[in-house]
């Protein structure tokens, strides 16, 4: 079972969880002190299931990898996995790290619980960014339409609401008000700009856009030439030759907008091409290499 279809585990209760052990001793706990510190008492009485969404969260927690237990004779300690990386680790950066921590632990090959929800991140980015399915009657009518509902398996509006909390968490799409309604946008902006620091190697590093998808790919494989990304196109439609999805395309222009890179057309290069609405093709769309500015 992945977050998806549980409905408890929202982003907010594993980030209560994670800041408490990043400060506590050793940052280690005893499950018992921890559930009734997350989940007090008071809340929780004459409830006939006690704690029910600390343990929902606590299970996915351990299912991903962010957290461990160790069983001692007389009690269980919940421990943040010392696999992790210094920086997640650490007290003044874990917190704000851990939407790329939960990512990479979602995405890595190794974790069949969160395939689904792998999917459909892909398949959320894979839609226009600019005329999104943006409402839960919207997403059902694009899965039908594009024939990937047993792929999905989107079925109900519980799975969206946990879509547009995680997706949201991770900075792979937002949401706005509009008519009284949640509209959301597939949009990685916050995600791309997070990690820019791990996918090059130094400010003022110019690398080939294609290698630059190559390597976003390999941190997060729901993005173009990603394994998540292939299946879903293999079942909606490849893209084509040398382009990207308008979502990715969208996200760079806001990128170099907002300063952070730039994107440049050199001759005699391989080009990417940058659709913007409609699928329009104008000379800044058209460019072969990427470079960071820090």
């Amino acid at each position: 079972m992945s977050v998806l279809k549980e409905p408890f585990a929202i982003p907010s209760r594993f980030r209560g969880i994670y800041r408490y052990l990043l400060h506590a001793k050793g940052q280690r706990e005893k499950r018992e002190v921890l559930a009734k510190i997350i989940s007090p008492d008071e809340l929780v009485k004459d409830k006939p299931s006690p704690r029910p969404m600390f343990d929902a969260s606590l299970r996915e927690c351990f299912k991903c990898g962010l957290l461990i237990k160790e069983e001692n004779e007389d009690y269980t300690e919940i421990v943040i996995n010392p696999n992790l990386s210094a920086e997640a680790r650490n007290p003044k950066t874990g917190d704000e790290l851990l939407p790329n921590t939960l990512a990479d632990l979602f995405f890595a090959s190794d974790n069949e619980d969160e395939y689904d929800f792998g999917l459909v991140c892909a398949w959320y980015l894979s839609q226009n960014v600019y005329d999104p399915p943006r409402t839960w009657e919207a997403v059902e009518q694009k899965v039908a339409e594009q024939k990937v509902g047993e792929l999905l398996k989107m079925t109900n509006n519980t799975l969206y609401g946990q879509m547009d909390d995680w997706m949201g968490y991770m900075g792979l799409l937002w949401g706005h008000a509009l008519e009284r309604k949640r509209i959301l946008v597939p949009d990685p902006t916050i995600y791309l700009k997070r990690n820019l620091r791990y996918l090059f190697q130094k400010s003022d590093e110019k690398v080939l856009a294609r290698e630059f998808i190559d390597r976003l790919a390999k941190k997060c494989p729901i993005f173009e030439t990603g394994h998540f990304r292939e299946t879903i196109e293999a079942n909606i439609g490849r893209r084509q030759p040398n382009y990207l999805s308008n979502s990715t395309a969208f996200a760079l222009l806001r990128l170099q907008n907002e300063g952070y890179i730039e994107l440049k057309r050199e001759s005699d290069a391989d080009l990417m091409i940058l659709p913007k609405a409609n699928n329009q093709i104008d000379d800044s769309s058209r460019i072969s290499h990427i470079t960071y500015k820090g």
